[in-house]
């Protein structure tokens, strides 16, 4: 039995502390500064095949940010025993995590789910999209259950689950012929989406939503593959308004050692110099 994959970030003096175990996914650092990095998530092995249970564990420290991407989408192919795929995050007080989500494949003849659990902590933020694509090429999808499970310091700030299954989606007002949903969730602040949800040709169009206290959600549902126009600018402008303190953060520590000049075991000013240039130039991957 394959163990799960772990990847926590720290920050530190000089460069942060980027841990990680290898399970069903290993984890390649894409960037990387004194308070997080960025990093790409890429499978080991074919996935998901029948009976696969892939955990993933993250771990954001206080003061750290994670940019997580995925390299490519997944399917979940058919087979007779069910397959999951479990996210638990956990982001600390003054963290980001922010995970770019590529199209999830439900293949026929397959019983999958997804279940995601997040536990911010004091002013810690979180902003995870998931794409959901039911059926292959000529497929109309085999049965996807999809659970999330957000809290902070106070309690619950969002819970939802989702029942795709075949004849559940058939019923009145779930998706009826609609096969492709993607999903842009912000947690721990409250961002207002990048444009008008419209709906348009291909679906009912994009859905906003304010979670009751410190969050949002913005939803498409659409008859084919991916053709909204807002959920992904969505996600691209809430990723840069999570980070906006972090593209700060280099600088003021660079202008903090000019003046009194290094620590013990500190990084130089050319150093940190470099450090304040390594995060503006940072370009977003196309989730």
């Amino acid at each position: 039995m394959t163990g799960p994959t772990r990847l926590s970030v720290a920050p530190t003096g000089s460069r942060s502390r980027v841990h990680h175990a290898t399970g069903h996914l290993t984890v390649r650092v894409m960037d990387q500064d004194a308070d997080g990095a960025r990093v790409g998530l890429l499978a080991t092995q074919a996935l998901l095949l029948s009976g696969d249970d892939v955990r993933v564990e993250v771990d954001v420290a206080p003061g750290a940010w994670l940019d997580l991407v995925e390299t490519t989408g997944t399917v979940a192919y058919e087979g007779e025993a069910p397959s999951s795929w479990t996210v638990d995050a956990t982001v600390g007080d003054g963290a980001v995590l922010t995970w770019a989500g590529r199209p999830f494949v439900v293949s026929d003849q397959i019983a999958t789910h997804r279940r995601t659990r997040v536990r911010l902590h004091g002013t810690g933020r979180a902003l995870m999209q998931e794409k959901v694509v039911l059926g292959r090429a000529g497929q109309a999808g085999g049965d996807l259950t999809m659970s999330l499970e957000a809290s902070d310091d106070t309690g619950p700030v969002q819970v939802e689950h989702l029942d795709l299954g075949q004849q559940a989606r058939r019923m009145p007002g779930v998706l009826g012929n609609l096969r492709s949903m993607d999903t842009v969730t912000a947690l721990g602040w409250t961002p207002e989406p990048a444009g008008e949800p419209e709906a348009g040709t291909t679906g009912p169009g994009e859905t906003y939503f304010p979670l009751d206290r410190s969050g949002a959600v913005l939803r498409w549902m659409g008859v084919g593959r991916f053709r909204d126009q807002l959920c992904d600018a969505t996600f691209a402008a809430w990723r840069e308004e999570a980070m906006r303190d972090y593209r700060h953060r280099p600088t003021a520590r660079h202008l903090a050692q000019a003046e009194t000049g290094p620590g013990e075991g500190g990084p130089a000013p050319a150093a940190l110099t470099a450090a304040a240039g390594c995060l503006p130039a940072r370009t977003p991957c196309a989730p």
